[in-house]
């Protein structure tokens, strides 16, 4: 087997759609479109007050910054757990699975491969606690491919597991589809 290859158990591997769309340039009224767009979306939350401000990044992408939500569930490695606007301080790793992002009746869940959560509490007046995630890779679970994820999962099963890294790609792999799966349903 090669170290240089891809792995299989790359969660990229399992979106329905790809991650980068070929470039275009926008068209001119696009342009403005755009701009005001990620004005608004990282925008901090002006006049918000006692609320958990979300922070949710991965290398690819952000999320959401300092977005006003009601709480946040995570997959830490210890277990999982939900944080509201004034929790105790936390920094917690955070292992494959699911986290939940609650806003009112709203909730939308996203598929974590691992990370690291910060959580602290507010440095102004306006009482509003900040929890910052970083994701190694971080997708809507709406995006994952479960039948997908079960194709890759069989093809890590049946490769050759001749050498020490074989065995080791073969059970961390299993270990991540297993997580994307249970994301999926």
């Amino acid at each position: 087997s090669s170290r240089g290859a891809s792995s299989a158990a790359d969660p990229g591997r399992l979106r329905r759609r790809p991650s980068a769309l070929p470039a275009a340039a926008p068209a001119p009224g696009d342009a403005m479109a755009l701009r005001a767009a990620r004005l608004l979306r990282f925008a901090e939350a002006a006049g918000t007050t006692n609320r958990l401000l979300l922070s949710l990044t991965s290398p690819a992408e952000a999320v959401c910054v300092k977005k006003p939500v009601d709480s946040v569930t995570v997959p830490g490695t210890e277990g999982t757990f939900t944080l509201t606007n004034n929790h105790s301080l936390i920094v917690s790793q955070l292992k494959a699975g699911t986290i939940t992002v609650r806003d009112g009746p709203d909730s939308k869940d996203y598929f974590i491969s691992d990370g690291f959560l910060f959580y602290n509490h507010p440095t102004d007046g306006s009482g509003c606690c900040t929890a910052e995630i970083s994701a190694v890779e971080l997708v809507p679970t709406s995006s994952l491919d479960k039948d997908r994820a079960a194709q890759v999962l069989s093809e890590l099963l049946a490769a050759p597991k001749d050498t020490e890294w074989d065995r080791t790609r073969a059970q961390l792999g299993a270990a991540l589809v297993n997580q994307v799966i249970k994301a999926a349903e």
